[in-house]
C-alpha cells in the first residue's frame, strides 16, 4: 500500500498456476466463473522481504500489500518482516475462510480477531507501539450467491474490462496515488532524493511524519481501516457490485504493480488490462522497473518514497 506504506521481497518473481477457480452461483440467469489465468509478485528491493501475497479458491481471487514496517522492533516476524508474515497470514485464511455464504465483513472481523491474539501474545504483554503493528491492505473479486462483489481495505487495485469494451477500475481508498505523490514530493524535497535514502522512510523527519500518520490507522479520526489487529475493520469494507459484460478480465493489483497506472500514467484502465492480455505481466513488469531503475531512478520526475515497491498483479477471467 502507498498511504499504508507496503513493500518489497527477497524472493524471486513468483506466478500463482493458472487454474480455473469454479463457483456455483448465477451471475444474472448465467453461471459464473473466475479463472486465474496469470500472477506475478517480484520483491521492491532486493535487501527487503515480498509483503505482498496474491492468492485464491473456488469462489475468489486477490491480492494483499502489507504495510512496510516503520523502524520499530518486529513483533512476530517473517524474513525480519511483520508486514511479510502478516501477508502470508491473510492468504492462507482468505483461501480457507471465504466460503458460500459467509460475509466478507465476518471473516474480515474474525482473521484481525486471530492476528490480534498471535500478536500480543507475540510481544509478550510488552507495549507496542501503535505505528509499530502491522497492517495490510487487500483487493477481492468474489462470487457470492447471485452476484459478482468486489471488496477491500487500503489502497489496492482491482481493473475490469468486460466483453464490450466497458472498462471500471476501483480501490477502497480512491485518492491513494494521489495522496502518495505529494507526500513523497515535499519528502524528496527534504531529503535530496534516493542517493541517501533508497526508501525515504528511513530519513529521521519523514518517518516520524510516517510514524504519526500509521498510528492514526483502524481508528474513525483517520478513517482508513486496514487487515490488522482491529476487528472493527470489517464494518468498514469498500464494497461494490460488479455487472460487466461476460466474458471479462481483470487485473488485481497492489498499488506498486498499479503504479503503471496511478503514478506513471502509461495506461489507462481498459489498455491496462488488455496489455495485460495480450504481451502478459511479466512485460508489464519490466516495464514497470525499467521506469523506475532506468528511466526515472531518482524519483524526480514521479516522486514516490522508494525507488520501487513490491509488485503484485493477478490476471484473471469471469467466463459462463
Amino acid at each position: 500500500m502507498r498511504i499504508l506504506w507496503m513493500t518489497h521481497s527477497h524472493a524471486p518473481r513468483v506466478g500463482l498456476r493458472s487454474q480455473y477457480r469454479h463457483a456455483p452461483t448465477r451471475h444474472g440467469c448465467v453461471m459464473a466463473n473466475i479463472r486465474i489465468i496469470d500472477s506475478i509478485s517480484d520483491p521492491g528491493s532486493t535487501s527487503r522481504p515480498n509483503e505482498d501475497a496474491a492468492g485464491g479458491n473456488a469462489s475468489c481471487a486477490f491480492v494483499i500489500d502489507g504495510a512496510t514496517g516503520l523502524g520499530g522492533k518486529n513483533i512476530v516476524g517473517l524474513h525480519g518482516s511483520d508486514a511479510a508474515w502478516l501477508a502470508q497470514f491473510a492468504q492462507s485464511a482468505f483461501e480457507q475462510m471465504v466460503r458460500p455464504g459467509r460475509p466478507m465483513a465476518e471473516i474480515v472481523q474474525e482473521f484481525n480477531g486471530r492476528v490480534a491474539n498471535v500478536v500480543h501474545e507475540a510481544a509478550h504483554s510488552l507495549p507496542i507501539e501503535p505505528w509499530n503493528l502491522p497492517v495490510a491492505g487487500f483487493q477481492m473479486v468474489r462470487v457470492e450467491d447471485d452476484a459478482l462483489v468486489t471488496h477491500g481495505l487500503g489502497d489496492c487495485r482491482l481493473f475490469l474490462l468486460d466483453d464490450n469494451g466497458m472498462a471500471f477500475e476501483t480501490s477502497a481508498m480512491r485518492q491513494a496515488a494521489a495522496a502518495e505523490r505529494e507526500g513523497a514530493r515535499m519528502a524528496l524535497a527534504h531529503t535530496g532524493g534516493f542517493s541517501a535514502y533508497q526508501a525515504l522512510a528511513e530519513e529521521p523527519a519523514v518517518r516520524d511524519e510516517l510514524r504519526r500518520r500509521r498510528a492514526a490507522y483502524n481508528t474513525s479520526s483517520s478513517g482508513i481501516w486496514t487487515l490488522g489487529i482491529e476487528p472493527e475493520a470489517g464494518k468498514h469494507l469498500a464494497s461494490e457490485p460488479l455487472h460487466p459484460a461476460l466474458p471479462a478480465c481483470g487485473l488485481l493489483c497492489s498499488d506498486g504493480f498499479a503504479a503503471l497506472v496511478d503514478q506513471y500514467q502509461r495506461y489507462n484502465a481498459g489498455e491496462f488490462v488488455a496489455a495485460a492480455r495480450e504481451t502478459g505481466l511479466s512485460t508489464l513488469l519490466d516495464e514497470l522497473r525499467r521506469i523506475e531503475r532506468v528511466e526515472d531512478p531518482d524519483g524526480m520526475k514521479y516522486p514516490r518514497f522508494k525507488m520501487s515497491d513490491d509488485a503484485t498483479a493477478v490476471l484473471f477471467e469471469i467466463v459462463e
